[in-house]
């Protein structure tokens, strides 16, 4: 029976995984309706992402889940190349806690997370219809949704957070730009048993051998992962049988230590798409750019859309911006994820490399604990000028209980008493006081809504300059 149903919200999201989630519940918290739109009936049961770093832990926390993101996290020791014997060739051993308080990074089993983020959305009130297939689209100052029941959903928005195959990508005609990277590999997740006595890794590893690169992941508690690269002359269908299976983890373990969660064979690809924006129809997440796994960082990428665009949203939504705000969400996350990606795709062929299979080029500022730079905010909401500009604001720990329960507030840093600049007036402002130390010298420092620095000033008239040139990007 063909349904006359009708939902009516401001955000319409395609995609209840974890970014898709995540971008509801942030909008809950900031006052919009949502209504996501899901094809599976309950969370999907199968690990995919495994990681999570700090500025992603930040937004979980701000958004009242830290207690439960820990339950169903461990923190990470650290991560390194190392030669087959296990010989560590470079890395990086982690703190227990970083700048903000956090683990830098932590590793989570994706349906536990999954679930958890889903619940949470649904208890801010959005609307989750699962078991539901979009099959049209339609905008004009709308956005018509019409799925496979014949119901629709009518949103002001809609964002596309499904998945590398994204039918919302398709049905909008944007496209991909591949960055040249292809290998397929073997993913295997395995459950060790309570009893198992394998001894294995406390870092995330990867294997530099020059007959089979290989990665290996400590997960969430007894859940371990290994990657291992195809080769030009395997049978891949004998490497992916249980005997191949078990042949490749040999080394590490047996049948006995551990069970099999997931077995799938992966095109490791890097891939961005030039625009994230049709109308009033946003991409996020894999919809929008897929990378190799080696950093660790595509859900964290999908994570910093999801919050990137919410505040845009959100403000657009209640008056306090124009609709030219929301074309900054391409041109600050597409620099900033083309800069990940290509950092992925060093760090895969750095592999190769150090297995002496074949010389990219590749510096070992590529490897873990290397001195790339982080990757930055392309144009935007942002006043250049100071290299703190363009990254997320991890030097004060005073910010998030300072802004707690604010999540659309811009915030004033600085070690003493400072004006609030008039072109300011209109939007929410919160001041927080810092230590000198975390200033450096610094007069002012402006945060916004996602915890970004927008600006660092001198002085006071250096912080209304930079004020009114913040508001009209607005």
């Amino acid at each position: 029976m063909t349904s006359t149903t009708r939902h009516v919200c401001d955000v319409a999201i395609v995609g209840a995984g974890p970014v898709g989630s995540l971008l509801a519940v942030v909008l809950r918290d900031l006052g919009l309706e949502t209504v996501v739109v899901e094809r599976d009936l309950a969370p999907y049961m199968l690990p995919r992402a495994a990681v999570m770093d700090d500025e992603i832990q930040q937004v979980f926390h701000a958004h009242g889940l830290g207690e439960q993101l820990r339950a169903i996290t461990t923190p990470m020791r650290g991560a390194d190349f190392a030669k087959p014997s296990g010989e560590r060739i470079l890395g990086i051993d982690l703190p227990e806690a970083g700048p903000l308080g956090f683990p830098p990074v932590v590793s989570h089993f994706q349906p536990e997370l999954d679930a958890m983020v889903q619940r949470s959305a649904e208890a801010r009130g959005a609307t989750l219809l699962r078991g539901r297939t979009a099959m049209s689209l339609e905008q004009d100052d709308d956005v018509r949704l019409r799925l496979d029941d014949g119901s629709t959903v009518v949103s002001r928005w809609l964002v596309g957070c499904d998945g590398a195959s994204s039918w919302t990508r398709r049905a909008m005609g944007l496209t991909l730009d591949d960055l040249g990277f292809d290998q397929q590999w073997l993913v295997l997740d395995m459950e060790l048993s309570p009893d198992s006595t394998a001894v294995l890794p406390d870092v995330t590893r990867q294997v530099c051998d020059p007959v089979r690169p290989t990665t290996f992941v400590p997960g969430h508690a007894r859940y371990r992962r290994w990657e291992f690269q195809v080769q030009p002359d395997d049978d891949v269908e004998q490497l992916a049988s249980d005997a191949g299976i078990w042949n490749l983890l040999s080394p590490w373990i047996t049948p006995r230590d551990a069970r099999l969660v997931r077995s799938a064979l992966y095109r490791f690809h890097a891939v961005v798409a030039p625009q994230w924006r049709a109308g009033n129809v946003f991409l996020a997440g894999d919809s929008c750019h897929q990378m190799p796994p080696f950093l660790g960082q595509g859900l964290n990428s999908g994570s910093r859309d999801a919050v990137n665009l919410a505040w845009k949203l959100a403000l657009v939504h209640r008056g306090g911006a124009g609709d030219r705000l929301l074309d900054t969400y391409t041109t600050e996350r597409l620099p900033h994820v083309r800069s990940t990606v290509e950092h992925a795709v060093d760090t895969g062929r750095l592999i190769d490399q150090l297995a002496g299979r074949q010389s990219h080029g590749i510096d070992h500022s590529a490897g873990y604990g290397g001195a790339r730079p982080q990757p930055v905010l392309g144009p935007g909401v942002c006043v250049p000028g100071h290299p703190w500009v363009g990254h997320p604001m991890k030097f004060c720990p005073q910010l998030l209980p300072a802004l707690a329960g604010k999540p659309l507030s811009f915030a004033i840093v600085s070690a003493g008493p400072v004006p609030t600049p008039a072109s300011l007036s209109g939007l929410q402002v919160q001041h927080v006081l810092a230590d000198a130390d975390t200033m450096d010298r610094r007069h002012a420092i402006v945060v916004r809504p996602d915890r970004y620095v927008a600006a660092v000033a001198d002085d006071d008239a250096g912080l209304e300059h930079a004020a009114n040139l913040l508001v009209a990007a607005l």
